[in-house]
C-alpha cells in the first residue's frame, strides 16, 4: 500500500476546541477499509461556507470526510474565529475533516473552481491532534 500524505482539519486540545490543521502520513488501506460513500464533486470559482463543522453520519456516527483534489483547489479557514488562518489546497491534496466540536473551520473554493472526490470513512483517524 502506498503512503498517503494528508492534511487533517481536527479540534485543538483547548477548551474552545478551534478547528486546526495537522499534517499526517497515513497508509491508503484506511480508505478502502473504513471506506462508507465516494462522491464526485465540483464546485464553483469563489464558492463558500462559513463556519461548520464535519457533522456525524446518521447511521455511523464520527465520520472522516476526506476530499481528495483532481483540479483547481480550496482553501480551509481554520483557528480561533476571529484570526483565521486560510490554508490553500490544490490538486494532489488529501484533506481530511473530523472537526466535529467548537466553532468549526469555514471554506473557499479557488479562483479555478475545483474538482474533488469526497471520500466518507467510518470512525475518526487515529491522529493525534
Amino acid at each position: 500500500m502506498a503512503t498517503l500524505k494528508i492534511n487533517v482539519v481536527c479540534c485543538d486540545g483547548s477548551p474552545s476546541k478551534f478547528s486546526q490543521i495537522v499534517e499526517v502520513e497515513l497508509d491508503s488501506g484506511i480508505l478502502n477499509e473504513r471506506l462508507l460513500d465516494t462522491i464526485p464533486q465540483e464546485a464553483a470559482a469563489g464558492e463558500s461556507r462559513r463556519l461548520h463543522n464535519a457533522a456525524h453520519h446518521a447511521e455511523h456516527g464520527p465520520v472522516t470526510y476526506l476530499q481528495e483534489v483532481h483540479e483547481g483547489g480550496f482553501s480551509v479557514m481554520s483557528g480561533n474565529p476571529e484570526n483565521q488562518q486560510e490554508t490553500f489546497f490544490g490538486a494532489g491534496s488529501y484533506v481530511a475533516f473530523i472537526d466535529d466540536e467548537g466553532p468549526g473551520h469555514g471554506s473557499r473554493v479557488g479562483p479555478e473552481g475545483v474538482k474533488r472526490t469526497l471520500r466518507v470513512l467510518k470512525g475518526h483517524l487515529d491522529i493525534e491532534c
